[in-house]
């Protein structure tokens, strides 16, 4: 009789649902420091690219800080959550590949915020 093996089922579905966990903490790091620097956030969303906030444009040092919270807060608790090493594997990924300077990433926003800060110009949005 054919027995299907389902052992791989609850690992990748605990990886996907820790990833998922990993970008909720990632966005609502990107949501506090807004808030907590007087920003004022327009929208949050969902697209093909995963969660996303929409806020108002700030000076340089503000968004700069808005776009290193979610990918510091991801590889904060890379090394704060030893408990599980999935989620810390999970937020380290995640964080590091948010600071890749992929188009519209915080990585790419970091990367032009410190071009523009070099340039003395308001930064482009």
């Amino acid at each position: 009789m054919f027995r299907l093996a389902l052992e791989w089922f609850l690992p990748v579905f605990k990886g996907m649902g820790l990833g998922v966990l990993a970008m909720a903490l990632h966005e609502a790091a990107h949501l506090a420091a807004a808030v907590c620097l007087g920003l004022r956030i327009r929208s949050v969303g969902f697209g093909w690219k995963g969660v996303y906030t929409v806020r108002e444009a700030g000076p340089l040092a503000k968004n700069l800080l808005v776009s290193l919270a979610g990918p510091l807060t991801n590889l904060l608790l890379c090394v704060l959550w030893y408990r599980s090493s999935m989620f810390s594997l999970a937020n380290l990924c995640f964080g590091l590949v948010n600071l890749l300077p992929i188009q519209g990433s915080d990585g790419d926003r970091i990367l032009r915020y410190l071009e523009e800060n070099k340039r003395g110009a308001p930064p482009a949005e």
